[in-house]
C-alpha cells in the first residue's frame, strides 16, 4: 500500500501493515521550521503566505515529504491581503486606500483580526445572504488551484474542510453570543444551522470535484468543553448526521474534529455516520484507551498525542508517547496524530520522531 492507501484503509477499519500518521500540520510550523534555511525569519514568511496564498500549500507539501507524512490537509486559500509590518506585526491594510483596517493574529494561525468587526448577522435573510456568497467563493480559479496542488502528491492522502458548521455560526454570530443563542433562540439557531449545513453541503460538493480522500468538518465550537453534551445532542448531531448522509454514496471519507474535551460526546459523534473521530485531546481528558474500548468498534479514530509534549518535550519523550497511543488505538483502525494542530514551535525532531514510530512500527 501506498501511503494514501494505508490512510483510506485505517479510517475504513481494515487491516493495514502498520498503522499511518497525519499529524495535523499546519503551514505556521513549517514556516518557523525553514525560516533560518530560508534566509528570512517566520513572521515575513508569513507575510509571504498571506500576500501569496498558494505559497501555502509549498511550505505544507515540504514538510510532510521531509518528515514522511501520509497524509495532509489541503485549505482553501482567501483572496491575497495587503499588508505591512512594523517590528513584530502585521498590519493589514485596505488594497485601495492603503488605510489600517485590522492586524494578523500569529499566534493564533494568522487570521486577520480587524478593528472594526462585522457586525453579527441578526435574520436569517441575512445569514442566507452570507452563505450564498461563500458557495460563490469557491470559483473555477479556486477549484484549479486545488487540483493542481492535489496533483503535486498523488501518493499521498488528502483532507478539505467544507466548513465547520457550530463553529461557523460562531462566527456570524460571535461566540459569546452563540451561546446565549442556544439558550435564549433555538428555533433562530436551529434555523441558520440547517441553511448551514446545506451550505456545507455545496461547497463539498464543489470540492469533490478536485479529488480529496476525505472532507472534515473542524468543529472546536461543539466541545463539550464549551456546550452541555444535551446541547451537542440538539443542535449538532442532526446537522452532521445530514451532511454524512448525503455523500453515503459517494467514495468520500468524513471525520469529525472536535477538540477539548470529547469524552462524554464520543457515543453521538459516533452516531452522526462519520468514518472517524479525532483529535482525541488529552488535554481535554480524552484517552485514546477509552475512546477504543467505546466507540472503536463503530469508527476510527485519530489523533491522541499530546500537543505540549510535541511543543515542548524532548524527541525521546514524543517518541514514547506515540508508542502508548498506538498501543492503545491499534493495531487497526487508528490513526497516529496530534491531539489537536501541531504547535506552530513544535521542532523537526520532534515531527520526527512522531512520524518514525508509524512509518518504522516501533511501537511492536
Amino acid at each position: 500500500m501506498n501511503p494514501r492507501e494505508l490512510m483510506r484503509a485505517a479510517m475504513r477499519r481494515q487491516e493495514t501493515e502498520r498503522i499511518p500518521t497525519m499529524p495535523q500540520i499546519c503551514h505556521d510550523v513549517a514556516l518557523r521550521i525553514y525560516a533560518e534555511e530560508d534566509g528570512r525569519d517566520w513572521i515575513e514568511g508569513m507575510k509571504r503566505c498571506l500576500e501569496e496564498p498558494s505559497t501555502v500549500f509549498d511550505y505544507v507539501i515540504r514538510l510532510v515529504e521531509d518528515v514522511q507524512c501520509d497524509g495532509l490537509r489541503l485549505f482553501v486559500q482567501p483572496d491575497p491581503l495587503k499588508l505591512q509590518r512594523s517590528g513584530d506585526e502585521l498590519i493589514v491594510l485596505d488594497p485601495k486606500t492603503g488605510e489600517r483596517t485590522g492586524k494578523i493574529d500569529l499566534h493564533g494561525g494568522g487570521h486577520p483580526v480587524l478593528d472594526r468587526p462585522a457586525p453579527p448577522l441578526e435574520t436569517r435573510d441575512d445569514a442566507r445572504k452570507i452563505l450564498d456568497r461563500s458557495v460563490a467563493e469557491l470559483t473555477d480559479e479556486a477549484m484549479e488551484v486545488l487540483r493542481r496542488t492535489r496533483a503535486r502528491i498523488p501518493h499521498l492522502f488528502t483532507a478539505v474542510t467544507p466548513r465547520g458548521i457550530l463553529e461557523w455560526y460562531v462566527e456570524l454570530r460571535g461566540r459569546e453570543q452563540t451561546y446565549f443563542d442556544l439558550h435564549d433562540r433555538p428555533d433562530f439557531v436551529r434555523a441558520v444551522l440547517d441553511m448551514q449545513v446545506e451550505t456545507v453541503i455545496r461547497r463539498a460538493e464543489k470540492l469533490l470535484t478536485v479529488g480529496f480522500d476525505a472532507f472534515y468538518i473542524g468543529d472546536p465550537a461543539a466541545s463539550a468543553s464549551l456546550i452541555s453534551p444535551s446541547h451537542f445532542e440538539k443542535f449538532c448531531v442532526g446537522p452532521y448526521r445530514k451532511f454524512c448522509d448525503h455523500f453515503k454514496n459517494h467514495d468520500i471519507l468524513i471525520y469529525l474534529h472536535i477538540c477539548g474535551n470529547s469524552r462524554p460526546i464520543l457515543e453521538m459523534m459516533a452516531d452522526t455516520g462519520v468514518h472517524v473521530i479525532e483529535p482525541l485531546d488529552p488535554l481535554g481528558g480524552v484517552s485514546v484507551a477509552d475512546a477504543k474500548r467505546r466507540v472503536g468498534h463503530r469508527v476510527a479514530l485519530m489523533g491522541g498525542l499530546n500537543t505540549l509534549t510535541l511543543s515542548r518535550g524532548a524527541p525521546e519523550e514524543v517518541q514514547a508517547e506515540a508508542i502508548q497511543k498506538c498501543r492503545e488505538g491499534g493495531p487497526y483502525g487508528y490513526v497516529l496524530a496530534a491531539g489537536d494542530m501541531v504547535p506552530p514551535d513544535t521542532s523537526m525532531a520532534n515531527l520526527r520522531a512522531l512520524v518514525e514510530v508509524a512509518t518504522k512500527s516501533l511501537w511492536k
